[in-house]
Protein backbone atom coordinates (compact mmCIF):
# COMPACT_ATOMS: atom_id res chain seq x y z
CA UNK A 1 0.00 0.00 0.00
CA UNK A 2 2.53 2.61 0.99
CA UNK A 3 4.64 1.91 -2.67
CA UNK A 4 1.12 2.51 -4.54
CA UNK A 5 1.16 5.27 -2.75
CA UNK A 6 4.71 6.39 -3.28
CA UNK A 7 4.29 5.72 -6.57
CA UNK A 8 0.87 7.93 -7.43
CA UNK A 9 2.71 10.74 -5.36
CA UNK A 10 5.49 10.52 -8.44
CA UNK A 11 3.76 10.21 -11.53
CA UNK A 12 1.53 13.63 -9.76
CA UNK A 13 5.22 14.84 -9.07
CA UNK A 14 5.76 16.06 -13.26
CA UNK A 15 2.26 17.35 -13.57
CA UNK A 16 1.95 19.48 -10.40
CA UNK A 17 5.63 21.32 -11.17
CA UNK A 18 3.91 21.96 -14.95
CA UNK A 19 0.90 23.57 -12.49
CA UNK A 20 3.19 25.78 -10.67
CA UNK A 21 5.39 26.76 -13.20
CA UNK A 22 2.51 28.23 -15.18
CA UNK A 23 0.94 29.44 -11.77
CA UNK A 24 4.17 31.47 -11.01
CA UNK A 25 4.66 32.69 -14.99
CA UNK A 26 1.16 34.25 -15.03
CA UNK A 27 2.45 36.03 -12.18
CA UNK A 28 5.49 37.19 -13.09
CA UNK A 29 5.42 39.88 -15.30
CA UNK A 30 5.94 38.95 -18.80
CA UNK A 31 8.37 40.89 -21.64
CA UNK A 32 7.70 44.16 -22.81
CA UNK A 33 7.10 43.49 -26.76
CA UNK A 34 10.30 44.94 -28.65
CA UNK A 35 10.73 49.05 -28.10
CA UNK A 36 8.42 49.10 -25.30
CA UNK A 37 9.54 50.61 -22.13
CA UNK A 38 7.72 50.66 -18.64
CA UNK A 39 5.05 53.95 -18.40
CA UNK A 40 4.66 54.19 -21.97
CA UNK A 41 2.38 52.88 -24.43
CA UNK A 42 2.46 51.16 -27.82
CA UNK A 43 0.11 53.06 -29.73
CA UNK A 44 -0.81 52.29 -33.67
CA UNK A 45 -2.22 55.03 -35.79
CA UNK A 46 -3.71 54.65 -38.93
CA UNK A 47 -2.14 56.39 -41.60
CA UNK A 48 -1.87 57.24 -45.58
CA UNK A 49 0.08 54.26 -47.01
CA UNK A 50 2.14 57.14 -49.06
CA UNK A 51 3.28 58.34 -45.39
CA UNK A 52 5.11 55.13 -45.05
CA UNK A 53 7.30 55.01 -47.55
CA UNK A 54 10.31 56.17 -46.21
CA UNK A 55 9.43 56.07 -42.50
CA UNK A 56 11.54 53.28 -40.38
CA UNK A 57 11.50 51.51 -36.35
CA UNK A 58 13.35 54.48 -34.50
CA UNK A 59 12.74 57.38 -36.41
CA UNK A 60 11.41 60.31 -34.42
CA UNK A 61 7.87 62.14 -35.52
CA UNK A 62 5.71 64.46 -34.92
CA UNK A 63 1.56 63.68 -35.36
CA UNK A 64 -0.57 66.41 -36.68
CA UNK A 65 -4.15 66.18 -36.85
CA UNK A 66 -6.12 68.27 -39.75
CA UNK A 67 -10.41 68.38 -38.81
CA UNK A 68 -13.35 70.87 -38.65
CA UNK A 69 -12.78 73.50 -36.34
CA UNK A 70 -15.94 75.94 -35.39
CA UNK A 71 -14.69 79.22 -35.12
CA UNK A 72 -16.71 82.41 -34.44
CA UNK A 73 -16.05 85.90 -36.43
CA UNK A 74 -15.59 89.35 -35.24
CA UNK A 75 -19.65 89.86 -35.80
CA UNK A 76 -20.06 86.32 -33.71
CA UNK A 77 -21.12 83.95 -37.09
CA UNK A 78 -19.99 80.44 -36.26
CA UNK A 79 -18.50 79.28 -39.20
CA UNK A 80 -16.40 75.83 -39.90
CA UNK A 81 -13.07 76.16 -40.63
CA UNK A 82 -10.54 73.01 -41.59
CA UNK A 83 -7.37 73.40 -39.41
CA UNK A 84 -4.45 71.14 -38.60
CA UNK A 85 -3.06 71.14 -35.64
CA UNK A 86 0.27 69.57 -34.65
CA UNK A 87 -0.83 67.42 -31.37
CA UNK A 88 2.66 65.10 -30.69
CA UNK A 89 6.28 65.85 -31.26
CA UNK A 90 9.18 64.33 -31.52
CA UNK A 91 7.93 60.77 -30.40
CA UNK A 92 9.70 57.40 -31.05
CA UNK A 93 8.08 55.04 -33.70
CA UNK A 94 8.31 51.79 -32.56
CA UNK A 95 7.17 49.69 -35.61
CA UNK A 96 5.87 50.60 -39.20
CA UNK A 97 3.13 48.18 -40.78
CA UNK A 98 3.35 49.57 -44.66
CA UNK A 99 0.35 48.54 -47.17
CA UNK A 100 1.00 46.72 -50.32
CA UNK A 101 0.13 49.31 -52.50
CA UNK A 102 0.67 53.13 -51.43
CA UNK A 103 -3.35 54.18 -51.96
CA UNK A 104 -4.15 51.95 -48.89
CA UNK A 105 -3.56 52.89 -45.30
CA UNK A 106 -1.41 51.30 -43.17
CA UNK A 107 -0.45 51.02 -39.27
CA UNK A 108 2.17 53.13 -37.55
CA UNK A 109 2.91 52.43 -33.78
CA UNK A 110 4.26 55.07 -31.84
CA UNK A 111 6.30 54.59 -28.08
CA UNK A 112 3.46 57.07 -26.22
CA UNK A 113 2.78 58.08 -22.86
CA UNK A 114 -0.58 57.19 -21.20
CA UNK A 115 -1.63 61.25 -21.80
CA UNK A 116 -0.08 61.42 -25.59
CA UNK A 117 -1.87 57.86 -26.16
CA UNK A 118 -5.39 59.77 -25.17
CA UNK A 119 -4.32 62.58 -27.94
CA UNK A 120 -3.69 59.92 -30.85
CA UNK A 121 -6.75 58.40 -30.29
CA UNK A 122 -8.83 61.31 -30.15
CA UNK A 123 -7.21 62.79 -33.20
CA UNK A 124 -7.95 59.32 -35.06
CA UNK A 125 -11.67 60.03 -34.25
CA UNK A 126 -11.62 63.68 -34.78
CA UNK A 127 -10.07 64.03 -38.43
CA UNK A 128 -7.15 62.69 -40.67
CA UNK A 129 -4.15 61.91 -38.62
CA UNK A 130 -0.59 62.60 -40.60
CA UNK A 131 2.89 62.30 -39.70
CA UNK A 132 5.74 64.39 -40.29
CA UNK A 133 9.13 62.58 -39.96
CA UNK A 134 12.23 64.33 -38.36
CA UNK A 135 15.63 64.89 -39.03
CA UNK A 136 18.60 62.71 -37.42
CA UNK A 137 19.22 64.65 -34.06
CA UNK A 138 16.14 66.83 -34.17
CA UNK A 139 14.58 66.78 -30.68
CA UNK A 140 13.94 70.10 -29.69
CA UNK A 141 9.82 70.67 -28.83
CA UNK A 142 8.51 73.79 -30.69
CA UNK A 143 5.31 76.04 -29.63
CA UNK A 144 3.15 75.37 -32.87
CA UNK A 145 0.20 77.71 -33.90
CA UNK A 146 -2.86 75.74 -35.38
CA UNK A 147 -2.59 76.04 -39.58
CA UNK A 148 -5.48 77.33 -41.31
CA UNK A 149 -6.11 78.44 -44.95
CA UNK A 150 -7.46 82.02 -43.44
CA UNK A 151 -4.26 82.64 -41.86
CA UNK A 152 -2.20 81.87 -45.06
CA UNK A 153 -4.22 83.84 -47.28
CA UNK A 154 -4.40 87.52 -45.05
Amino acid sequence: MKNIAIAVLLAAAPAAAAEQKEAVSQETPAQAPAGLVKGYRGTTIPVAGHQLLFLKKGDRVDVLVTFDAKMVDKDKKERKEKITASILQNVVVVNVSKPAKLDEPGVVELLLNPNEAQYAALSTAQGIVSITVRAPGDTELHPMEMASFRKLIK
